[in-house]
């Protein structure tokens, strides 16, 4: 069995998602390269294109994939007004 590195907590959004094969791929900011993810590695529930997630990554034989995925919650301000 190939050790796995662990590296650090990242955040990305999901960019592409296979129901049927269970994997997806999530882009960051500034970088080119998506990152690969299996659904089993999901933490949250309910997850979609378009959703913000936070993971952490591992080095593998096959590269840098996705684990412990979970989705970030979107702050949505109170404005409170005065008359």
């Amino acid at each position: 069995m190939a050790k796995q590195l662990k590296l650090f907590c990242m955040t990305g959004v999901i960019t592409a998602y296979n129901k049927q094969r269970g994997f997806g791929l999530i882009s960051q900011l500034l970088v080119a390269e998506s990152i690969y993810f299996d659904i089993a590695d999901c933490k949250a529930k309910g997850l979609y294109v378009g959703s913000s997630v936070e993971f952490d990554t591992q080095i593998t034989k096959r590269g840098i994939v996705a684990k412990n995925i979970m989705a970030i919650a979107k702050y949505k301000p109170r404005v409170k007004t005065c008359l």
